[in-house]
């Protein structure tokens, strides 16, 4: 490094010496004599050169005994060694040389003749000088090192200990040149203190002692801004140094871990200058491509002085670093926290009274970009929406990217408002506006956006949404229809609603009427009418503009004749709705949705007016009308209800022959109607009245296997059973009659019912062997029915012993009674015994029809087995005397079942005297007429018994 101190030669001063040295008159020591220069004496020495000034002096060498004054005199001897190197060193371009070796041999020469003079100092020092000029800091080093130890008072000092800390710290010695920088840090010598501290600090930081170093660059930085702060008022060289410090501090920051770390170091805490390092360091790392890290020094300032007027500045950095980086996500989400920090709605914005000139360009790029960016993103999440509905995926992640796109869609509203805010007298205001309302109506926000969509519409600031006026003013109409639609119908709320759309409809057609939306606005304008219940006034208008206008324009004349017949459904005046609507459709061509949309209110007004007969009970006028939407709206959504309803009534009026066609061409053309499921049901139930069994049978059983509703099957699978056996296809109703047995176990009397089918049946058939196995399923299932048996089981239960008990009593009339009668009597007997306990079973259930019926059989039984005993054959080959004791012996064992069946006919005939009657009581009278005529075959008895039961 340089010396900053000239050492200055003057020659003059040897000018001075010689004079005075010649005057004898005036002789005076060397301290004596006064110095002042004059010109004449300075253009002298001028023209000697260095040479001729070192004679000059040897000779005063020679003049003198004084020893001071002779020191002095070598001194400038070698000063002008020196002054004649560093002349010839600057003036020679030509290959390096050595220019100081005569001024080194000088001043070592007076230090070895003078070691103890207070003057060496100023020798030291030059020769340090020397030798640095020769390149030679090794001995230059240990120069200063002597200067600095014994001269420490030396005026130039602080020179030397700078340049001594130079030459450490360029040979890495950090721990004497720290101290030899201290020194002149402390010395208080203006010129070096600030280079020192900044010297002293890259020592510190050399050593790694980061700390230490920034405390060092904290004074520098203290001395360059202490006036300004603004580098651009100060002078280059310290815009230079200040540049090199402050890059200085970050590298030191960075050591310690980051910007993070600036708040720690109490020497840089509450500097007005502050800013300078983050910004600095930000920089640093920005360099490096470390944009996270840049990023978070730039935002650790924003964080910490966020009222700062510089903060708005270094956070611009920070969004910059991020796009810069390619980090998008992050740059946008520092643009809204930006835009939070600073904008109109700031806490900043309140301190300053209102947004700085240079944060509103800014404010505006960011206001705009987000909401660009969040508008189309909430647009792209519902245009994936669309496409995914179009394939299955569960409701719950299509409501979470609802949700998200809504999010989007929200934040895209609030940064256009907070651009009208904060711009209000922008060219662009008005687009931003549209834009805003757009973003709500895409949210589902109808109610906020439509004052938006009406300000663009009809009072805008200014001209850049004019093109969208129009879309905006039918746009509001939209919301309101959006926000009438979700409200709660018939509420007052709705009725204000509904109030505010026909004045916004009215407005558009007023100022847009030559937008071809206008007639639909116009429709919209009077089905909100109807709502507002005006319906006689819509009516009254829309007659009068018929009637007095016969060239009225077909499309508004379609209109009024849709509102006009609309007001008369609303006034529940059915009839003439149907003829309005009548009158419209005729209006439209066939092919067209419109014909079908009319047709559809068309239906729909004859199918009130149906209700309405049903409701007096006018069935058959009801029927007739529901059927005549056939012809009316064949394809009306109505329809297949319509038919529908004309079925049940018909099915009520018991016209089963014209409620078949109608269920028969439901289920052909409306398989999917809700009402579907009914048709085949309410066919077989119509069938099976009309008794067409057959049919009524394949209908039933198609339910058993078709129907969703397991208990219809059930049932149905039963009555296709019954209609079989009502049809005598008994193989059929067998077959099905033991499905349901088998398939249903409960409900338990059905099921008794299906095996007491499943006997009859096989009756018919001539199973008898299946016959008898259903009645033991009867009987036995009545037994273990516990619970649930009913009366009807008990009967059955009954029945079945009832007919088991015949079909013994036909075995038993069936076995002959033959030789030898110990033969064929046993198998007699057990036919008897057998019949006899089932009557006796079918008894005991307690029915009378049983009970007398079984006494009547069992009576009979015996009459039957004693009259074959008596007419038996008797043996061959007996004697006449023997035949007549064989025929006593057959007697004897004949009567006692005559007085048996006797018994049982009289106990069956005395129900009659306790108020019981019927055939087989009857039976049992004329069986005793026959066995004891002496008592019941007497005319006064039968008149008596008459009597009786009467």
């Amino acid at each position: 490094m340089a010396y900053n101190r000239p050492i200055i030669f003057s020659l003059c001063t040897a000018v001075v010496l010689l004079s005075a040295c010649s005057t004898s008159n005036n002789q005076k020591t060397l301290g004596q004599l006064e110095y002042k220069p004059e010109r004449e004496m300075e253009v002298a020495v001028e023209t000697m050169n260095h040479e001729q000034v070192r004679e000059e002096y040897r000779e005063l060498l020679n003049l003198f005994e004084d020893k001071q004054l002779k020191e002095q005199i070598q001194r400038r001897i070698a000063d002008v060694y020196m002054m004649e190197g560093v002349q010839q060193q600057n003036s020679d371009q030509g290959q390096p040389k050595s220019y100081y070796v005569e001024a080194i041999k000088s001043y070592r020469e007076v230090l070895q003749k003078y070691p103890d003079s207070p003057d060496n100092a100023e020798v030291l020092y030059q020769l340090a000088k020397a030798y640095d000029m020769e390149g030679n800091q090794k001995d230059a080093l240990v120069m200063l090192e002597q200067l600095t130890r014994r001269h420490p008072y030396y005026q130039n000092i602080a020179e030397a200990h700078f340049r001594m800390a130079d030459i450490y710290f360029s040979h890495q010695r950090y721990r004497p040149a720290e101290k030899a920088y201290q020194a002149v840090a402390l010395s208080g010598q203006e010129k070096f203190v600030v280079n020192a501290h900044y010297m002293l600090a890259w020592s510190h930081y050399k050593q790694s002692q980061y700390r230490k170093s920034l405390s060092s660059f904290a004074v520098v930085l203290d001395y360059l801004l202490v006036e300004s702060l603004d580098p651009q008022q100060l002078s280059k060289a310290h815009q230079s140094m200040l540049g090199d410090t402050l890059h200085s501090v970050s590298l030191a920051v960075d050591k310690l871990g980051g910007a993070s770390s600036i708040k720690t170091v109490d020497v840089l805490l509450g500097k007005p200058y502050s800013w300078m390092l983050y910004d600095d360091l930000g920089d640093y790392y920005l360099e490096k491509e470390l944009y996270e890290v840049a990023a978070e020094s730039y935002r650790e300032f924003v964080t910490l002085y966020p009222q700062s007027g510089k903060a708005p500045g270094l956070h611009k950095k920070l969004v910059d670093t991020y796009v810069q980086g390619g980090f998008p996500s992050q740059a946008l989400a520092e643009k809204e926290t930006y835009i939070a920090a600073y904008g109109i709605h700031s806490q900043y914005a309140a301190n300053i009274n209102g947004i700085r000139d240079d944060i509103k360009p800014v404010l505006k790029t960011y206001l705009e970009e987000l909401a660009q960016h969040n508008h189309a993103s909430g647009q792209d999440l519902l245009a994936t929406i669309d496409d995914k509905k179009k394939k299955p995926i569960e409701d719950k992640k299509l409501a979470n990217m609802q949700s998200k796109a809504v999010v989007y869609l929200d934040k895209a509203a609030a940064f256009y408002q907070t651009f009208i805010d904060t711009f209000p007298g922008d060219e662009r205001v008005d687009e931003m506006r549209f834009m805003k309302a757009e973003v709500l109506f895409e949210a589902m926000h109808y109610e906020l956006a439509i004052a938006d969509y009406e300000r663009v519409a009809y009072s805008p600031v200014g001209t850049s949404a004019t093109e969208q006026a129009p879309n905006a003013g039918y746009a509001a109409i939209i919301c309101y229809e959006k926000v009438i639609d979700y409200k709660q119908e018939g509420n007052d709320e709705v009725k204000k609603w509904q109030a505010q759309a026909v004045e916004s409809m009215l407005r558009f057609s007023q100022t847009f009427d030559s937008d071809e939306r206008s007639p639909s606005v116009l429709t919209s304008a009077a089905e909100y009418m109807f709502s507002l219940d005006h319906y006689q006034r819509a009516v009254d208008i829309t007659n009068a503009l018929i009637a007095n206008n016969e060239g009225l324009d077909k499309e508004l004349k379609e209109t009024a004749y849709g509102i006009m017949a609309h007001s008369f459904f609303k006034l529940e005046r059915y009839t003439d709705a149907e003829k309005a609507y009548l009158s419209q459709r005729n209006l439209v061509g066939k092919s067209s949705d419109e014909y079908g949309a009319i047709s559809e209110r068309l239906a729909s007004a004859v199918y009130k007016y149906s209700e309405g007969l049903a409701d007096s009970g006018e069935m058959a006028q009801a029927a007739d009308n529901f059927l005549r939407i056939k012809a009316l709206a064949p394809n009306s959504s109505v329809r297949a209800t319509a038919q529908y309803d004309a079925v049940v009534m018909l099915l009520g009026l018991e016209a089963w022959s014209r409620a078949i066609p109608e269920l028969l061409e439901l289920r052909t053309l409306y398989p999917e109607h809700k009402m579907a499921v009914e048709y085949p049901r309410q066919l077989a139930f119509a069938y099976e009245k009309s008794e067409q069994w057959s049919f009524a049978a394949e209908e039933y059983l198609a339910l058993s296997n078709k129907d969703p509703e397991d208990e219809i099957k059930r049932e149905a699978l039963f009555l296709s059973a019954t209609m079989y056996e009502k049809n005598k296809n008994h193989t059929t109703a067998v077959e099905l009659y033991k499905r349901y047995a088998y398939t249903y176990e409960q409900p338990f009397d059905i099921r008794m019912e299906a095996r007491y089918h499943l006997a009859t049946n096989y009756e018919a058939l001539g199973d008898t062997s299946k016959k008898l196995y259903w009645l033991r399923r009867i009987v036995d299932g009545d037994k273990s029915g516990g619970d649930f048996r009913t009366e009807r089981s008990r009967w059955l239960g009954a029945w079945a012993n009832m007919e088991y008990g015949n079909y013994f009593a036909y075995e038993f009339k069936q076995a002959r009674l033959r030789l030898p009668l110990i033969n064929s009597l046993p198998r007699k007997n057990e036919k008897l015994q057998s019949a006899l306990q089932r009557y006796q079973s079918a008894a005991d259930y307690g029915f009378l029809e049983f009970v007398t019926e079984s006494s009547f059989k069992i009576g009979s039984l015996y009459q039957v087995f004693a009259k074959e005993l008596r007419d038996s054959p008797v043996p061959s080959g007996m004697s006449g005397g023997d035949q007549q004791t064989y025929r006593e012996i057959i007697e004897e064992q004949a009567q006692p079942f005559e007085l048996l069946a006797t018994e049982v006919h009289t106990a069956n005939i005395s129900r009659a005297w306790n108020g019981e009657f019927n055939s087989w009581i009857e039976k049992s009278f004329s069986e005793m007429r026959v066995l004891s005529p002496e008592r019941f075959n007497k005319d006064e008895q039968i008149v008596s018994y008459g009597d009786e039961i009467r």
